[in-house]
């Protein structure tokens, strides 16, 4: 497993997979990284296949081209692209939809919250380290990979020893799970005293009246999920926009 952690191999998920760069260690190594130290920061390189655009290859030349700017410009981060990259294998076409890339922009919301709900890490689990490793070692196949992140999510493994295998994980993905944290939410003082009342009647059982409250603060333009790290109230997707 380390042997994959600090191998890096560097992945470019945009042009065709072509063998012209093959021997060019300019991409492996950071911008002033030679200055410093004359150590590559990857040993290999290597192209994407096609990226499409409604199942046409996307080029200059035909006037359709994805920048990172426009995904930021449409209220995309770009890490929910660099995850909608590792859905697919680097040797096959990945095509490239607003609905796919709305798609993998919640898969990367949820892994966050649940690296954030799950608390301080613990120690990573072996088993699944050694079945990614397996994973990235079968010719990248990230699409395997990212199906085995979700097993490990959904799995019954402790709180902590999911985060700090996920983490692990993430250390191949570069999806910066670690880094992330959700945004404060402000509320009001209305909103406030509902998320109060409701955990009261929740803690009491009275099911229906915990219902009607978050009806009430979904009126009002709010989500509510309960964790088990508390009550998280965060604006709707459509009110926030």
């Amino acid at each position: 497993m380390n042997r994959i952690m600090t191998d890096v191999v560097l992945a470019i998920g945009l042009i065709a997979a072509l063998a012209a760069h093959g021997a060019d260690p300019a991409p492996s190594i950071a911008p002033g990284v030679r200055r410093i130290t004359p150590e590559r920061l990857a040993n290999y390189w290597l192209h994407g296949y096609f990226l499409q655009m409604d199942e046409a290859k996307m080029a200059k030349a035909a006037g359709e081209f994805l920048r990172v700017a426009t995904l930021v410009e449409r209220g995309y981060d770009p890490l929910a692209y660099r995850y909608l990259c590792l859905t697919a294998h680097y040797r096959s076409h990945l095509n490239f939809t607003w609905d796919a890339l709305a798609g993998s922009a919640a898969a990367l919301e949820r892994l966050r919250n649940a690296i954030h709900e799950w608390g301080e890490g613990g120690v990573a689990d072996e088993g699944y380290l050694h079945r990614f490793a397996a994973c990235v070692n079968d010719d990248l196949n990230t699409p395997q990979a990212i199906a085995l992140t979700w097993e490990l999510a959904k799995s019954g493994l402790p709180a902590a020893a999911k985060k700090a295998t996920l983490l692990r994980f993430d250390e191949v993905y570069g999806l910066r799970l670690a880094d992330w944290a959700p945004l404060e939410t402000v509320l009001s003082e209305e909103v406030s005293e509902l998320v109060k009342q409701r955990d009261v009647a929740r803690s009491e059982k009275r099911w229906k009246d915990a219902d009607r409250l978050r009806d009430d603060l979904y009126a009002l333009g709010f989500e509510i999920e309960d964790t088990p790290s508390g009550t998280h109230v965060k604006p709707r997707k459509s009110a926030a926009h």
